[in-house]
């Protein structure tokens, strides 16, 4: 049975999370997933469809020579869009050549479709590759090298330095390796950004398409891998439920304060309504010294973090003017109130006169 992968990382998800991101954090490598499938699905299809015409020519020639099936995968190696060859390697036709003096041409293919161009060139009698069908290879090993299925993979974060990049690709210079990362991401095989101000230089890829075949006997690293994906899935959720466990712990302890708050309130206001008694009557409803006040928000938050069991009696008075009658009864008090207030309607008088 044949797998073929679609290979994602993002950087974030190999380093510790800040317990203030987290959640954003994973919603947006949740996000980077679905993006990327999608398009790393257009890339599988649009390869599968341009190896068609040779896939059909291989099972519909009846009793293909060696020749032709040769000259057969020379064509689809040099296609434009051809990505994918497990399909035309499996053909009867193509496995014919096992064994015979074109073999070569059968390696050949199964280079391209797991193989990296270093393979190549250290595999003897190979039939040699024209420049568009280097240029394929080399993109195609671009793949294997940023995937964690490669030979010399030891880590998982997907960075690859110029220097050994030029040395597993057989490129000159660095200038040939940007044009080659650079065309890849265009076609749509990887995405990657260049950092050749870093020291060392690097590739930093984040995302492969799903366009190489495993390697035969290669299924005990897969179920590695996906046995480290599904732990780190299980921990995710785990957090994220935890993360929500403390959210809802968090509200029900506002909404419990709130609620002592609000009847702290409710009993305060109960306590210090006005009696309807006849001193009471006489004063027209004042509160007169030694009355209790409304506690402020502060006094009530401090009596429900038990600072204190009763408001300060510093807090709890309000001091009134006692006027002129300070000294003098209630009534005397009453007769000066009315008094002052008729010297200051005879000063209004006045007042409107001289106008």
């Amino acid at each position: 049975m044949r797998l073929r992968l679609n290979i994602i990382h993002h950087q974030q998800c190999h380093t510790p999370y800040e317990k203030t991101n987290a959640v954003e954090d994973r919603l947006d490598l949740h996000l980077l997933l679905i993006c990327s499938f999608s398009t790393m699905d257009q890339s599988q299809t649009k390869a599968l469809a341009a190896l068609q015409p040779f896939v059909h020519l291989a099972t519909t020639t009846k009793d293909p020579s060696p020749r032709f099936v040769a000259e057969l995968i020379k064509s689809a190696i040099s296609a434009p869009g051809t990505y994918i060859f497990t399909e035309l390697l499996q053909t009867l036709a193509c496995q014919s050549l096992r064994e015979t003096d074109s073999q070569s041409w059968l390696t050949l293919l199964e280079i391209f479709s797991w193989g990296t161009y270093e393979e190549y060139k250290a595999t003897p009698n190979l039939p040699p590759l024209d420049g568009p069908q280097t240029f394929k290879l080399r993109q195609l090993s671009l793949l294997t090298l940023s995937s964690p299925f490669a030979p010399s993979s030891t880590t998982t974060t997907n960075t690859l330095t110029y220097p050994s990049l030029l040395q597993s690709l057989f490129l000159p210079d660095a200038e040939s390796l940007e044009s080659l990362v650079t065309q890849s991401i265009y076609s749509g095989l990887l995405t990657a950004r260049l950092s050749p101000t870093s020291s060392p230089p690097v590739v930093n890829v984040t995302s492969v398409a799903p366009l190489r075949d495993l390697r035969p006997q290669s299924l005990p690293a897969l179920l590695q891998i996906l046995q480290t994906w599904e732990s780190r899935c299980t921990s995710m959720v785990s957090d994220l439920e935890a993360q929500i466990a403390s959210i809802r712990n968090t509200a029900s302890q506002r909404s419990t304060t709130q609620r002592k708050r609000q009847e702290a309130i409710d009993a305060a206001v109960l306590n210090t309504k006005p009696n309807d008694s006849p001193e009471d009557r006489k004063t027209g409803g004042r509160t007169l010294r030694g009355a209790q006040r409304l506690p402020s928000k502060r006094d009530i938050d401090a009596h429900m973090e038990g600072e204190g069991d009763d408001f300060s009696d510093s807090e709890e008075r309000m001091d009134l003017d006692e006027g002129i009658g300070g000294d003098m009864g209630p009534a005397t008090a009453l007769r000066g109130g009315h008094a002052g207030g008729s010297s200051r309607g005879a000063k209004r008088n006045r007042g409107r006169g001289a106008k």
